[in-house]
């Protein structure tokens, strides 16, 4: 267990130089050519893994991951006799235990996307800032050039041969030993290769990470949170303002209109606006279909109020987008960015939460 906490200490600090937006970094991702994924990069929305994980002192499990940025991922670890499942939703970071679903600390987050590694390899540039190139070093014995990330606590290295060939990561932080990330076993999904072996060593431990299996485009966070039998009405509202952002970033109303009230309230720019459900979707739908969002994420972890007869609830959020407005034909025609407050009401029929009335409000 302490060697465990230990990993844990040393890749809590990632999540402060993570986000969900792309950074505005000049170094271009040469490798993604060489591992041919530059033309696909767009196409990818998702990325599943599972390995089978040894360790230096005899411990074995199963690791599996779900990527889709960094305020949408999951890691989860699977041991003879018990699992643990830790995502990142947003600013709501939750453990799951097989019985029950808690908060986790905010530093989970940097252990979530610390072992999110073939998104490293897609998405360096996105998940780092102000990164800078390093020429003539060398990683595993192999002359190499690096793309290096610091900031005042610690400091990621990415390394590729002359070939433009990947060959690990490192990430170093003040006054801890150095993990490295060592890839090999390159093999082709749909076309794009990526390390199937994975050797990671904290200074104290080492761990191979073999994978059976990396998809793109295949599984949903759904797969692998609690069931709503074991998690409060608090952490169902929160599911539920999730399941919002979601349907914004990934285009699509599917999921709000599974728990659309009948009838619905908006209020926004100084109007109220009452409706029928039914149409309420159908203006969502109109909505997303002129813009496509690059990026839809909270900026506060969002507050939920629950009634004392736990029959009305609320969540308030803050959030921040940017994408493109798109023409009827589906060309792209101007650039599109705000923050936005609102309020989500929620009023719980026949057992189920159904979302009532929205307020919202622009900067």
């Amino acid at each position: 267990m302490k060697h465990n906490l230990l990993l844990l200490s040393l890749l809590t600090l990632m999540y402060l130089s993570c986000s969900g937006s792309v950074s505005a970094n000049d170094e271009p991702l040469i490798w993604l050519e060489t591992i041919g994924a530059q033309q696909r990069l767009n196409s990818i929305h998702t990325i599943k893994s599972v390995a089978k994980v040894t360790v230096s002192d005899g411990t074995v499990y199963t690791a599996s991951t779900l990527f889709h940025d960094a305020q949408r991922a999951i890691f989860k670890r699977q041991y003879s006799d018990h699992t643990e499942t830790h995502g990142v939703e947003g600013k709501y970071i939750w453990a799951y235990d097989g019985k029950a679903e808690t908060q986790a600390p905010a530093f989970i987050n940097g252990f979530v996307l610390g072992h999110q590694i073939h998104a490293q390899i897609l998405y360096f540039d996105q998940l780092h800032q102000s990164i800078e190139t390093t020429k003539g070093v060398s990683f595993d014995g192999h002359k190499a050039t690096a793309l290096v990330s610091t900031d005042e606590q610690q400091t990621w290295s990415f390394y590729f041969d002359r070939n433009k060939q990947p060959l690990g990561m490192k990430l170093a932080i003040k006054g801890e030993k150095p993990i490295t990330f060592a890839f090999s076993n390159w093999r082709p999904v749909d076309d794009i290769s990526m390390p199937f072996t994975v050797d990671i060593d904290d200074g104290t431990r080492q761990f191979e990470y073999n994978y059976h299996q990396v998809e793109f485009n295949q599984g949903k966070l759904a797969d692998f949170r609690a069931p709503d039998s074991q998690i409060t009405d608090e952490q169902r509202l929160l599911r539920l303002h999730r399941v919002i952002m979601d349907d914004h970033f990934f285009g699509r109303t599917t999921g709000m209109a599974a728990f659309t009230g009948e009838n619905v309230t908006i209020v926004s720019g100084g109007e109220v606006y009452p409706m029928k459900g039914k149409d309420s979707d159908a203006q969502m739908t109109r909505i997303m279909g002129n813009r496509n969002y690059t990026v839809y994420d909270d900026l506060i972890r969002p507050q939920v109020k629950v009634s004392e007869d736990g029959t009305l609830g609320w969540v308030i959020v803050q959030v921040s987008a940017k994408g493109i407005r798109l023409d009827p034909k589906g060309k792209p025609t101007e650039g599109l960015e705000f923050v936005s407050g609102w309020i989500e009401l929620y009023q719980k029929d026949k057992g189920q939460w159904r979302m009532v009335g929205n307020v919202s409000n622009f900067r």
